[in-house]
């Protein structure tokens, strides 16, 4: 197996992983910290440390007004609206269905972009919005098995909505052209927004770090430093040497190892209703995901060639 191969392979384990015991690891992390402090430590130093990676590797482009407030809403969506209800619900709900729940994320970009867009969606893909939505009220209802209460429930599946908005705000607003610079100045802004939630709360008032173990402060690193830093590292690199589909993967894999370590540690009581609904939601990512796949491959076999001159095509090869 070729060096390159193996650096793929290692890229995927990490996005696999890592992505996938976030959940388990916030699990752990709010038992002892309050939750938004949570993120605002993981969002805070993430941005930090790949700030100073970028200031070692390739030096910080300018930045505008308008990409700064790109950043910031887009952080707020993303690291308040998702992950500060994510922290504040798994107080209460398992790590394995939180995962569960935001598996929902997928289905909220494909109504947001069918909206912006104003195209409705392919039998294919509405028909994994049905699977979707009969798994996720599955799991709402919930029965004996289920953590949490249905006000946790309902909020992980706005969490997921608000990952969407986010998502779409960042990808479409005024960013830099670098893709980490553009990660870290979000983090930077939602740390920051959840940090000034967290004082307003009087979370920090109640908490002192007396109450932080061993087992919390390997969370919170393994948060800051696996979930974000090499995750997102692993992620952005992915990206430039594999396809956008097969790096989409991960949304089918982080629910099954969230679920798996969830059980391993005694975090997750599987009954029908669970595995049918994990059954039903990833069923329903998977259909929408290989929709969107052959879509935008036949979109690109009807584009217009252009028939660029032969010395202007060389010339783009030099260096």
């Amino acid at each position: 197996m070729s060096a390159s191969r193996l650096g793929i392979v290692a890229g995927f384990g990490a996005i696999y992983l890592f992505w996938g015991a976030t959940f388990l690891a916030i699990r752990y992390a709010v038992v002892e910290v309050p939750p938004l402090f949570t993120i605002a430590i993981r969002c805070v130093c993430g941005a930090l440390l790949l700030y100073v990676w970028l200031l070692w590797r390739r030096g910080l482009e300018r930045t505008t007004l308008s990409q700064w407030l790109t950043s910031a809403v887009a952080g707020g969506f993303l690291f308040v609206g998702c992950h500060g209800v994510l922290a504040w619900a798994e107080q209460r709900v398992s790590s394995g269905q939180a995962a569960l729940f935001l598996t929902c994320i997928p289905l909220w970009l494909v109504l947001i972009t069918s909206v912006k867009e104003r195209r409705v969606p392919s039998g294919a893909v509405i028909v994994g919005l049905i699977l979707g939505v009969l798994g996720v009220s599955l799991l709402a209802r919930g029965n004996g098995d289920t953590s949490g209460t249905l006000v946790d429930r309902l909020a992980l599946v706005g969490s997921g909505l608000s990952w969407a908005v986010g998502s779409m705000i960042g990808r479409h607003g005024a960013r830099p052209s670098s893709a980490t610079q553009s990660t870290a100045m979000q983090l930077g802004a939602g740390g920051v927004a959840v940090l000034a939630l967290s004082l307003v709360t009087g979370e920090l008032a109640r908490w002192s770090p007396a109450h932080l173990t061993t087992r919390g402060g390997l969370a919170l690193a393994f948060l800051v430093l696996a979930g974000t830093v090499l995750g997102f590292g692993a992620y952005t690199w992915l990206l430039r040497v594999a396809t956008a589909a097969a790096v989409g993967t991960y949304a089918f894999v982080n629910p099954v190892v969230a679920l798996a370590l969830a059980w391993i540690v005694g975090d997750e009581a599987f009954s029908w209703r669970t595995i049918g609904a994990a059954a039903l939601v990833l069923g329903a990512v998977m259909l929408i995901w290989k929709s969107s796949r052959r879509s935008s491959r036949q979109e690109r076999e009807h584009l217009p060639q252009v028939h660029l001159p032969q010395q202007r095509l060389e010339s783009r090869a030099l260096p």
